[in-house]
C-alpha cells in the first residue's frame, strides 16, 4: 500500500532540511507549504512553482515565519468560561483569534464561543489588539455571524470566510414565496399547486394537513398552502439520502462546494439538510472590515431590499 507521507511530500533539488507538502485543497486551490525535519512549518503561496524555491528563498520565509510566530500569544480568558482566548498564526501567513485548543482526549468545558475563530484584518497589528476585539470578532464566524437586522421575514447578517468579508440574508426556506403566490388569481394558485412537481413536494414532506379548500377566500387559501407546503426540520431530518437528494432538485436548490456548483448527489445529508430548510442568499463585501460596520441601511442597500 503506498505511504501516504511519500506520496504528499516533494522533495527539493538541492540538500535541504524541507520538503515540499502538496497541503490542503480548499475550492479547488491547493494550498502548499514547507515542511522542516523538526515539524517547522512555512506557508506557500498556491501560485509558487517548485523552481521558484531556492535555498536564499527558503532562508528570508524562515526568518518572516519565526517574526510572525513571535506574535503568537495568549490575549486573554474568556470571562463565560474561563477558556484562553489565543491570537494564532494562518497557514498562508494571516493572523486568526481561537477560542481554546483542540486536544485528543481532552474536553473542553461548554460556552458559547467553543471553539471559534475569529479574523485579524491583513492592516492590523496583531500586537495592538485588545480582548474586547477578540470577543467582537467571533461574532464574524460562519458559526456564529454578526446579525445586522430583521426585515420582511429575513435575517441579515455579515461574517469573514477564507475569501474575505461577505453579508447573507437568511430565513426558513419557503415552496412557495407568499408575494409571488398574492398575485396570482384563484385558478392561477390551484394550477400551480396541482402541478407534478408541486404534488411530489407534498409527499415528500408528509404533513398532516393536505388539504387545501377551494372554496375560502384567496388569503386563506394562501394560509393554508404555507401549512401543507410547510418544511418542517423535523421531518427534513428523517428523510433517505434520495429523498433529500429528489426534495432538493425539486426546489431548485443550488448547492456549492467552495465556490464551485456541485451536483445534489455529490453533497452531504448533513449539507442537503441545511440548505433544504434554510434559505440564503450571499453578497460580497468590498473589504473583510466592512463586516463590522456596514449599518441596516447599507445591508438592506447592497440586496436591493430596501424600502423606497
Amino acid at each position: 500500500m503506498p505511504d501516504p507521507v511519500k506520496l504528499t511530500s516533494i522533495p527539493l533539488p538541492f540538500d535541504s532540511p524541507y520538503v515540499i507538502k502538496t497541503g490542503r485543497i480548499q475550492g479547488r486551490i491547493p494550498y502548499p507549504y514547507l515542511l522542516r525535519n523538526d515539524d517547522f512549518k512555512i506557508g506557500l503561496p498556491p501560485e509558487i512553482t517548485i523552481e521558484e524555491i531556492t535555498k536564499e528563498l527558503i532562508e528570508d520565509l524562515e526568518k518572516k515565519q519565526e517574526e510572525s510566530l513571535s506574535k503568537e500569544r495568549i490575549i486573554c480568558e474568556c470571562s463565560e468560561c474561563g477558556t484562553s482566548i489565543y491570537i494564532k498564526l494562518g497557514p498562508n501567513g494571516g493572523f486568526y483569534i481561537q477560542h481554546g485548543v483542540k486536544e485528543k482526549g481532552v474536553r473542553q468545558d461548554k460556552c458559547i464561543y467553543k471553539n471559534m475563530i475569529g479574523p485579524i484584518f491583513e492592516d492590523e497589528d496583531p500586537d495592538s489588539l485588545t480582548p474586547e476585539n477578540a470577543i467582537e470578532r467571533f461574532s464574524l464566524s460562519a458559526k456564529n455571524p454578526r446579525h445586522i437586522v430583521t426585515d420582511n421575514g429575513w435575517d441579515y447578517m455579515t461574517a469573514v470566510g477564507p475569501y474575505g468579508g461577505y453579508s447573507m440574508k437568511q430565513r426558513n426556506r419557503q415552496v412557495f414565496d407568499i408575494d409571488f403566490l398574492k398575485g396570482l388569481k384563484k385558478n392561477e394558485i390551484f394550477e400551480l399547486i396541482e402541478e407534478d412537481k408541486s404534488q411530489r413536494i407534498i409527499e415528500i414532506l408528509d404533513n398532516e394537513n393536505k388539504k387545501i379548500p377551494k372554496s375560502s377566500t384567496k388569503e386563506k387559501i394562501i394560509d393554508s398552502i404555507g401549512v401543507v407546503f410547510e418544511i418542517n426540520e423535523k421531518t427534513i431530518k428523517k428523510l433517505s439520502k434520495d429523498e433529500l437528494i429528489e426534495l432538493s432538485k425539486l426546489l431548485e436548490i443550488v448547492l456549492y462546494r467552495g465556490r464551485f456548483r456541485m451536483k445534489a448527489e455529490d453533497a452531504t445529508k448533513d449539507n442537503l439538510i441545511n440548505k433544504i430548510v434554510t434559505e440564503k442568499k450571499n453578497k460580497p463585501l468590498e473589504s473583510p472590515r466592512d463586516a463590522l460596520t456596514i449599518s441596516p441601511d447599507e445591508i438592506l442597500n447592497l440586496f436591493g431590499d430596501a424600502q423606497e
